[in-house]
C-alpha cells in the first residue's frame, strides 16, 4: 500500500492538554469532563505531556487526595496518550525557550512543541501562558472557565 492509497478518514487526531485543561479534569469540571468523555467516544486522542500531568498532579492532589484516583482513570483511558519530557524533547524546549523575552516555561512551551509536532490544536482553560510562546496558536478553550 503507498502513500496515496492511505485514507486520511481512518487517521486519528487529537488534542494536546495544557495544565489548566488537566486541571479542570481532575476537578471534575462538567465541560472538561463531557469533552473527555465525548472525544473517547469519538476516537480522539488526548495527548498530556508529562511535564502537565506533573503540574496539574501536585495541584490536584494539594487541594484533594482523592483526585489522585481520577487522575489515574484518566490516564488508564487507552484515548490518552503520555508525551515524555525526555533529553530530546528538554533540548527542544530549551531552544525555543531562548528566543522568548520572559521567564521560562517548561511546562508550556512542551505543551506548544507538542502541538506544533502533531499539528493538533491545544484544549485549554487559560490559554494566557501558551500564547506568550506561540501567539498563533490553535487553541480550544474550555467554555465556563
Amino acid at each position: 500500500m503507498s502513500d496515496d492509497d492511505i485514507n486520511t478518514e481512518d487517521i486519528l487526531g487529537g488534542f494536546v492538554l495544557d495544565t489548566t485543561a488537566l486541571d479542570q479534569l481532575a476537578a471534575a469540571n462538567i465541560y472538561a469532563t463531557t469533552f473527555a468523555d465525548r472525544a473517547a467516544v469519538r476516537g480522539i486522542v488526548l495527548v498530556i505531556p508529562t511535564s502537565v500531568l506533573a503540574e496539574s498532579w501536585q495541584r490536584a492532589v494539594r487541594t484533594d487526595p482523592d483526585r489522585r484516583d481520577d487522575l489515574h482513570q484518566l490516564l488508564a483511558s487507552p484515548m490518552v496518550i503520555l508525551d515524555p519530557l525526555d533529553t530530546d524533547t528538554a533540548s527542544a524546549c530549551g531552544d525555543l525557550m531562548i528566543g522568548l523575552d520572559h521567564e521560562p516555561d517548561v511546562t508550556a512551551t512542551h505543551v506548544v512543541l507538542n502541538a506544533r509536532e502533531r499539528q493538533w490544536p491545544i484544549l485549554a482553560a487559560d490559554p494566557t501562558r501558551l500564547r506568550t510562546i506561540e501567539p498563533t496558536l490553535a487553541v480550544e478553550q474550555l467554555p465556563g472557565t
